[in-house]
């Protein structure tokens, strides 16, 4: 059992009692939130191309473009990439459906350790988001300058929770030492 403070004396405040602040929203909090909502998204991703492994739904798309006239730019888009999945096969899709779990499994842990406030949550966050920018780097320059605009938008994304989450844990560490 703990030791009351004396009357009239403040609680000494440690280190993991300044880290858990309860605020209501914060950097932390809104970087858990983006985490939450790519797992959304990489969740309807995962079932999306489980459903491709279905031959019975890409006949009901192939029968369903052909309802479409033919100079609709949607029906051929739609007709490369039916053609593109068939052409992929179940064991590659397979292979981006396992992927694809696991990255969400990581962005679940990093979301829910970023809203838990737990330090090893900013340091996962800093070294899987960091790791993705010289692919982010790689696909920008790979692509015509009309497509670059999603890429750039992510990259700058990644970048500024790797800033915030690098100066955040600095000021946390400095502010630890100060009260140590």
């Amino acid at each position: 059992m703990s030791e009351l403070p004396a009357a009239g004396k403040p609680a000494p405040a440690t280190a993991s009692a300044s880290r858990r602040k309860p605020r209501k929203i914060d950097g932390l909090r809104i970087i858990a939130l983006f985490k939450f909502l790519k797992a959304v998204l990489l969740i309807a991703t995962g079932y999306g191309a489980h459903k491709l492994l279905d031959t019975q739904m890409l006949e009901r798309l192939s029968n369903w473009t052909s309802t479409l006239s033919d100079d609709h730019l949607e029906r051929k888009l739609i007709e490369r990439a039916l053609d593109w999945v068939q052409n992929l096969g179940a064991k590659r899709i397979q292979i981006f459906i396992a992927v694809t779990v696991a990255y969400t499994l990581v962005v679940l842990v990093e979301g829910i350790g970023l809203w838990m406030r737990k330090t090893w949550a900013e340091w996962l966050t800093v070294i899987f988001t960091a790791s993705l920018v010289p692919f982010e780097l790689f696909e920008l320059l790979k692509h015509p300058p009309g497509h670059r605009l999603p890429i750039f938008a992510t990259l700058c994304v990644n970048l500024l929770i790797v800033v915030y989450l690098v100066w955040f844990i600095r000021r946390q560490q400095k502010q630890d030492h100060a009260q140590a």
